[in-house]
């Protein structure tokens, strides 16, 4: 009779194999869909927050984040430069609010990390069981991962250690020049320290006249 020890030695085997199998997803060389100029819809949740907005890329460095939602943000436009940001509300210049300091912080992460997928030919992805490519790597702000559908087209980031989490949609390629115009009204009023900028900037217009 063989002892129970070696009778289990098969089951011992197949575990193993299967837990590997789980652990080490293939990884494959994949093209993101990734233009150098477009726009996509964005329903970003960071910390305690969330915001939807579109953000459109221009070039390396050159993205405008247009803001609906939250109410103290609708209608607010940011523009980035490389490391500079600016605010815009219907047109009118002003600096960045303290309600969107936090969305700022995190959309210079996302730019960067969407500069560095657009400039790769090819990024490492394991592909999921539903058939999307998730990649990972860091940035300034930490850890990420990006997670991209099965035609390439960008779904998903991450950022666990902020935490972050933005649901892309509605990505369409663009040919438009930079600009700080926000995306059309949503119908919800920007907040009051936006809305007295602004106001400001009108009078002082009107008395220089």
């Amino acid at each position: 009779m063989k002892p129970v020890f070696m009778k289990n030695i098969p089951i011992l085997f197949m575990s193993l194999t299967l837990c590997s199998c789980a652990v080490h997803a293939p990884e494959e060389a994949f093209t993101p869909k990734l233009d150098s100029s477009y726009s996509v819809g964005a329903h970003m949740e960071y910390g305690d927050s969330a915001a939807d907005l579109v953000l459109t890329r221009h070039s390396t460095g050159a993205w405008n984040a247009a803001f609906s939602a939250p109410s103290a943000l609708a209608g607010v436009c940011l523009t980035f430069d490389g490391n500079a940001v600016s605010a815009s509300y219907q047109g009118l210049q002003f600096t960045v609010p303290k309600s969107a300091m936090p969305a700022k912080t995190m959309l210079l992460a996302v730019t960067e990390v969407l500069d560095t997928a657009a400039g790769t030919d090819a990024v490492q992805c394991t592909v999921q069981e539903d058939g999307t490519y998730r990649s990972a790597g860091t940035c300034e702000a930490g850890a990420y991962t990006l997670t991209f559908d099965a035609a390439g087209v960008i779904a998903e980031m991450e950022m666990p250690d902020q935490p972050m989490k933005i649901k892309f949609t509605e990505y369409r390629v663009t040919g438009e020049s930079l600009t700080t115009e926000p995306a059309a009204s949503t119908g919800i009023t920007a907040d009051t320290s936006v809305s007295s900028t602004a106001e400001t900037t009108t009078a002082s217009t009107t008395t220089s006249k």
